[in-house]
């Protein structure tokens, strides 16, 4: 007998499934929700990825760039271990839309570098990374792509049992970080609920050596300090659904506690053990500077779809969020500067019935957001109000072994600082487009080529910086007089399944080309601040070259056990020949799972390259070796209860893994050797 290996959110809904899967087949039976109408993910060469399943279950970390380090193409962009943005091919925060069940999660990651996003991985059912026409429902700006958290907080299907349950806890040895995760869902007649709540603690990260080899009298050692964190979150949420369509509400609560690693702040710890963590976060020096953040926030959804709503259309759907955000900068335990986000956004749609074999969809999407910083060294203005409305129309043509994608969006954003003596208004229109083109030989081999001409209005950040950031030691200016970023986006892809299968199982290629005019970034200005002595850092345009590819081959090496090799690469350039700074170096990769009668795992090694190519006023970084493993064991309990004890070693070799995509690269590496332990259990 073996055992289906489900996620914690399924394990509530198919807690009496009992046979085995190979979770590779699983993914490409999943349905892609942030796709309206071509959402199986079986039948297409496209760049999409979708992590579920017991694969996200033991992939889960604390952030989602942690969680999703595995996946070809993408990278953390991480500021100490309470920061994971994720950077796909190249291109992060702006150009790298983040979705809380296809709809944005309005908070205040895009702004700087040290701000977490609000997703929470552990109590995420499915993620899914987009690319390609389709992307251009969510904002025309997303030339990265579109990462789709979906966590099942409004119920959209009635349970057939009245409460159905699970919990989960796990210990990770690194930090002694202790998290845990309740889920229950249920429902009567035409109800369904759902609550969930998390509460995760951890201390300071352990590091294999300084965190600053090169400044050695400012390093912490064996530890990164001011690197622990607290977080809890809890959501309630319930729909009515009918024989044609559903309507549900949510409410989430979330509070983020963490800390900013520094290099710039001396630490006194010599009558302490190096190796003990330190999680008092007042014990620090009167003249140590110790920066802490604190995020509150609370989230309020809608969402409704009513099928066949009249003649000629399949659905009407809407979707509704506002998000009460505060993200606050203590500095030493003194309030330095809080960013608040007052903000709501609407999406409503409807999918047309297939006409002449084009099926797809239009629809608006509108975003009003209260945004600014108040404090001393508040960089962007004290309130500002942002305005954007999006139209946006996809549509898809399938034939025999062919398909066609189509899409078009226009959108027009304003952004207004209030105050005497804040800026001018800035209005910006931005129109993008798509197109792909899908064929398939004898359902063997499939191909696809993807253009898109995209264009992305400067954010607030980016037009209206003027001030000291403490978190990230700079002295940002922004510029009023940036014009809108243009990007002509080329994707080849190729996918190999073979009908009689043997050793190989799939393989995948994708190819990519950016060619991106007046790139919006941050470069040194080579001045500094007099008054607060930090290197300014203006925002700029150049045009600029992103290319590169990403490989994934999977093989059956018996009926137990699987091989997957991958890798991937990026370039970038701008004209004058520099490189882009904190891009991504090579990786290749292998991953080795099997699948026993009561167990499986899997030991996966990357190889990282030197990153050589840091560009200006930048550091080279070291390549390294990162040796993960993986063990779980199944089991029942009695009845329709199931469990899962599982093990997951990160950093085996104990390398100092530093990202060239961090800006805390040389003050703060990644943690050391890590185990995690943990139960889940459902009923």
């Amino acid at each position: 007998m073996k055992f289906r290996f489900i996620p914690l959110t399924a394990m509530v809904m198919a807690s009496q499934t009992s046979h085995a899967i190979n979770p590779r087949h699983d993914l490409e039976e999943v349905i892609v929700s942030a796709s309206p109408i071509h959402s199986q993910h079986s039948d297409n060469a496209r760049p999409v990825a979708v992590l579920n399943g017991d694969e996200l279950r033991n992939k889960a970390a604390a952030t989602l760039a942690q969680t999703l380090s595995g996946q070809v193409g993408v990278a953390a962009a991480s500021f100490g271990s309470g920061v994971g943005n994720p950077v796909i091919r190249g291109q992060s925060a702006n150009r790298v839309k983040v979705m809380q069940d296809n709809l944005d999660t309005l908070d205040a990651s895009n702004t700087s570098a040290d701000h977490a996003n609000t997703t929470e991985p552990l109590l995420a059912d499915q993620i899914e990374i987009l690319r390609g026409p389709a992307t251009l429902r969510f904002g025309s700006g997303a030339i990265g792509g579109v990462i789709n958290v979906i966590d099942g907080r409004i119920p959209t299907k009635l349970s057939s049992d009245p409460i159905t349950g699970a919990i989960e806890t796990r210990y990770t040895s690194n930090n002694d970080e202790v998290a845990s995760v309740l889920r229950l869902d249920g429902g009567f007649e035409k109800i369904a609920w759902h609550v969930d709540a998390l509460y995760r603690d951890s201390n300071d990260v352990s590091i294999p050596g300084l965190s600053n080899i090169e400044d050695p009298d400012e390093a912490s050692d064996g530890y990164l300090a001011n690197s622990n964190s607290r977080a809890d979150a809890f959501t309630g949420g319930f729909s009515w659904i009918g024989e044609r369509g559903f309507i549900g509400i949510a409410i989430s609560e979330q509070n983020n506690k963490y800390g900013i690693p520094q290099g710039a702040h001396e630490h006194h710890h010599e009558d302490e053990d190096e190796d003990e963590h330190h999680t008092d976060e007042d014990d620090h020096d009167e003249g140590e500077e110790v920066i802490r953040i604190e995020m509150e926030q609370t989230r309020y959804d809608l969402k409704a779809q009513l099928n066949q709503p009249f003649a000629g259309f399949e659905k009407l759907s809407l979707r509704v969020g506002h998000n009460d955000y505060q993200h606050t900068e203590l500095e030493s335990g003194a309030v330095g500067t809080t960013f608040s986000s007052d903000a709501t956004e609407a999406r409503f749609e409807i999918v047309h019935n297939p006409i002449q074999q084009w099926q797809g969809a239009f629809g608006l999407q509108m975003l009003d957001r209260d945004y600014g910083a108040d404090g001393l060294e508040a960089f962007i203005p004290t309130e500002s109000k942002i305005r954007s409305t999006g139209l946006f129309w996809i549509e898809e043509k399938h034939w025999e072994h062919q398909w066609l994608e189509f899409g078009l969006r226009y959108e027009r954003q304003s952004i207004d600082p209030r105050g005497s003596e804040a800026p001018s208004k800035t209005d910006h229109n931005a129109t993008s487009v798509s197109f792909g083109y899908h064929w398939s030989i004898d359902d063997v081999h499939q191909f696809s080529a993807i253009w898109s001409h995209s264009e992305r209005a400067p954010s607030l950040e980016e037009l209206f910086s003027d001030g000291a950031h403490i978190a990230t030691q700079t002295y940002d200016r922004g510029n009023t007089e940036l014009d809108l970023e243009t990007s002509q986006n080329f994707d080849l892809g190729y996918e190999w399944q073979p009908l009689n299968k043997g050793l190989i199982e799939d393989l995948r290629i994708n190819i990519f080309y950016n060619d991106i005019e007046d790139y919006i970034y941050q470069s040194n200005s080579g001045d500094e601040d007099l008054e607060s002595e930090l290197a300014i850092f203006d925002y700029v345009q150049q045009d600029v070259q992103f290319h590169g590819g990403e490989i994934e081959l999977n093989l059956a090496l018996s009926e137990d056990a699987q091989l997957r090799l991958f890798g991937d690469l990026v370039r970038a350039e701008f004209n004058s020949g520099a490189d882009v700074p904190r891009i991504s170096p090579d990786r290749i990769g292998a991953e080795l799972s099997y699948e026993h009668e009561h167990w499986y795992g899997s030991l996966r090694v990357i190889e990282v390259s030197e990153q050589n190519r840091a560009g200006e006023e930048e550091e080279s970084t070291d390549g390294y070796t990162r040796l993960d493993a993986q063990f779980n064991v199944p089991f029942s309990i009695s009845g329709s209860s199931d469990g899962l004890l599982f093990l997951r070693a990160d950093n085996l070799l104990d390398e100092d893994i530093r990202h060239a995509t961090s800006f805390l690269r040389e003050v703060a590496p990644e943690a050391g050797r890590s185990l995690t332990a943990g139960i889940r259990l459902s009923f």
